[in-house]
């Protein structure tokens, strides 16, 4: 008898505003990006239906039952999620699965066998791991209290900085390209407005979309952007420094997230900012999809779990 034919293997990226499915195999090569909204609703854990939906587009996807899947999510940030989604995930897919938190995915993806990875995109989080494999995280608490670095961190940053520099130089302060760029995108004409329209309107998605505004102003010469931008990156920074003395190993720090890849200036920031906390670091910008990352963290699943003299 013919032996059967192994199934794929899967690796998916759940991020913030899109889900990437990779998949390898005899016969098999699949590269697949879908919406985030279009399966989950809410956050990952608001509705279990999310689950059957993300199962659903991975199965799609893929055509067939997969041998071994691992998928990095955005928002899976401790043990307890993490094992909550795995078992979740393993009732409704067929095969191996293993779910990680999204910065995971990073090391793997650049090849390496430990990194500390900082992540800037809708959320902002920096991971490493301990002597055991354990994550070490910080940050990743969540766009309106925290996550200074990701979209909407910045843009909360922002608006924050043009009220503060309206506190010390009055409306003088409005004269900042960085304020006008605020001012204009939320039809606002002084700093009250500005401050009353910013939180009437707040969604992660929302202040997500004035991010960008900040790199403009800071390319025409924003003091204030300049400003958000540096503190952003130092914060960064302080969370690797963070992560290391609670045990991280590694010297390599790989940068990957929306923001991060589609912003230099801020890659930029964060390699002078950790330079000069500690000059045995090595600052790298992913030049891969994180999603492949879960490809080879799902290759070494299924090699982990074969019998005993296969391949």
């Amino acid at each position: 008898m013919p032996r059967p034919v192994p199934g794929p293997i899967v690796g998916v990226d759940v991020g913030g505003t899109k889900t990437q499915i990779v998949a390898s195999g005899p016969g098999v090569d699949i590269d697949v990006i879908v919406p985030s909204p279009s399966w989950r609703h809410g956050s990952l854990f608001d509705d279990v239906a999310n689950f059957d939906r993300l199962s659903e587009a991975v199965l799609s996807a893929v055509g067939r039952a997969p041998t071994a899947t691992v998928i990095g999510a955005h928002g899976v940030d401790n043990a307890g999620q993490r094992q909550r989604a795995t078992a979740l995930l393993r009732d409704r897919l067929p095969g191996l699965v293993d779910v990680v938190n999204d910065a995971v995915l990073l090391a793997p993806a650049m090849r390496r066998d430990t990194a500390i990875c900082v992540i800037a995109g809708t959320g902002s989080i920096v991971v490493g791991a301990g002597p055991d494999g354990t994550p070490i995280a910080a940050d990743g608490h969540g766009w309106l209290i925290a996550d200074d670095a990701s979209a909407p961190g910045l843009a909360r940053g922002a608006v924050l900085a043009v009220l503060r520099a309206v506190d010390h130089d009055g409306p003088a302060a409005l004269r900042d390209p960085l304020a006008r760029s605020l001012l204009d995108a939320l039809g606002a004409h002084d700093a009250v407005e500005l401050a009353l329209r910013f939180q009437a309107d707040a969604s992660e998605d929302t202040w997500g979309r004035l991010a960008p505004r900040v790199f403009e102003a800071l390319t025409a010469g924003s003091p204030l952007a300049h400003g958000v931008v540096e503190r952003a990156t130092a914060h960064l920074a302080d969370l690797v420094m963070a992560v290391r003395a609670r045990g991280a190993r590694g010297h390599d720090v790989i940068a990957a997230g929306g923001v991060m890849t589609a912003q230099p200036a801020l890659a930029a920031g964060l390699r002078t900012a950790v330079a000069a906390r500690d000059r045995a670091l090595s600052v790298t910008v992913l030049d891969t999809a994180p999603a492949f990352g879960a490809l080879t963290l799902a290759h070494r699943l299924a090699a982990r779990s074969a019998p005993k003299g296969t391949s």
